[in-house]
């Protein structure tokens, strides 16, 4: 008996392999696989890169509050005047800022008293919170020591504000502005706003200072300034 020959295009029984109809269905399933897996993929990378950024931002917010709490509560209440004036209070606290004298920063290890000033910096795009800090006796044109540390980045408004009694009102009260007051300001409350989209939170950040008046000093009215400081 004579072999017999298969068709064209088709396989003998003992034959291995893959016609080109399978290979086609295999490629395009492999395409489909590989679509699928990589918008997978891409998609866990956005997710993965959103919550960083929310992770930063929060983490951001906690130092820069944890910053303000620390350097705020330990300010220190020089009691300072012009002349024929009462002694008042070194610190200035507006809407925007607040000024005052308190302990030397510790990244600084130095000792004595800096200058501190936290407001908000702004620009034709954008605005910032941030604090300036220079030594308490250095020179006016010595910007050597002075140091900027920048709190949050593109925020939409800053709003200070400060609990107490003052010369004018003799009841303790929420206050925009505190100037030329004898005390220290109970409570220093400071509101952040972001621009709309911004995803960012910052819960009202209330500060006590510690120290709200120095009874120890002893004014000069020479120095016009506590005696032997």
């Amino acid at each position: 008996m004579s072999q017999g020959f298969a068709p064209s295009g088709h396989r003998t029984d003992g034959e291995a392999g893959f016609t080109l109809v399978e290979l086609l269905v295999a490629l395009a399933l492999f395409s489909l696989l590989t679509g699928l897996l990589f918008d997978n993929v891409r998609f866990g990378l956005r997710a993965w890169r959103s919550t960083s950024v929310r992770t930063e931002q929060v983490e951001r917010s906690m130092i820069s509050q944890d910053l303000l709490r620390r350097t705020i509560g330990n300010l220190y209440p020089m009691m300072i005047a012009n002349s024929g004036a009462q002694p008042q209070i070194d610190f200035e606290g507006t809407k925007e800022k607040i000024s005052f004298l308190g302990n030397a920063p510790i990244a600084l290890s130095a000792g004595g008293r800096f200058r501190f000033n936290i407001l908000v910096e702004r620009t034709q795009e954008h605005a910032d919170l941030v604090m300036v800090s220079i030594p308490e006796l250095a020179g006016r044109d010595d910007q050597s020591m002075t140091r900027r540390t920048l709190l949050l980045s593109g925020i939409d408004w800053v709003e200070f504000s400060y609990f107490g009694e003052t010369a004018t009102e003799r009841k303790l009260q929420w206050n925009e502005s505190w100037t030329k007051q004898s005390d220290a300001p109970r409570l220093v409350r400071l509101r952040v706003g972001f621009r709309s989209g911004d995803a960012r939170l910052w819960p009202d950040l209330l500060v006590a200072p510690r120290i709200l008046a120095d009874v120890n000093c002893i004014y000069d009215p020479i120095t016009m300034r506590c005696r032997g400081r």
